[in-house]
């Protein structure tokens, strides 16, 4: 099993505030649905609640204090990372061997050092959010790749490996 995880951060490192984005780029969602479709996803509770509904041609492990049951096929609860990537080994065959990692900050900064890939997109500016990628993401990775956006200036695509 690959373990990755996926991001869109600012200069300033905010992923997020009241429970949404900070910024609305066509081109990065399209660059998360191309990075996660039919793949595994594991993500905390509010970000899976953030989603409004799941998202389609993806497995959704999510990730929740509370005894939840799900309703629909592709979405299963558990209680903590470990049970999640647990889980995850399980699904390999039905889905791709990647599975990503989509949030929120605590599922990133806890699964970072498990991780053999980082695909982070660094959006320009500063904002003001209340939550946070960690700062310190490449200790342990190194570059792999690196393409800038052709539509929108200072946006750049990020694949960080597991040095």
């Amino acid at each position: 099993m690959i373990l990755s995880q996926i991001v869109a951060t600012s200069e300033n490192f905010a992923i997020g505030k009241d429970n949404k984005l900070l910024w609305h780029f066509p081109e990065d969602l399209k660059y998360f649905k191309t990075n996660t479709s039919g793949k595994i996803m594991i993500m905390g509770r509010k970000t899976y609640d953030s989603l409004g509904k799941p998202l389609p041609k993806r497995f959704h492990i999510v990730i929740s204090r509370s005894e939840i049951k799900s309703e629909f096929p592709n979405v299963h609860f558990v209680k903590t990372i470990e049970e999640a990537i647990e889980f995850a080994k399980t699904k390999i065959g039905e889905y791709p061997e990647e599975v990503m990692v989509v949030g929120g900050a605590e599922i990133y900064r806890q699964t970072r050092l498990q991780c053999d890939l980082l695909y982070v997109t660094r959006i320009p500016g500063q904002f003001e959010g209340d939550t946070f990628y960690p700062a310190n993401f490449t200790e342990g990775f190194s570059l792999k790749n690196r393409q800038m956006s052709e539509q929108h200036p200072g946006l750049v695509y990020e694949i960080w490996s597991k040095s």
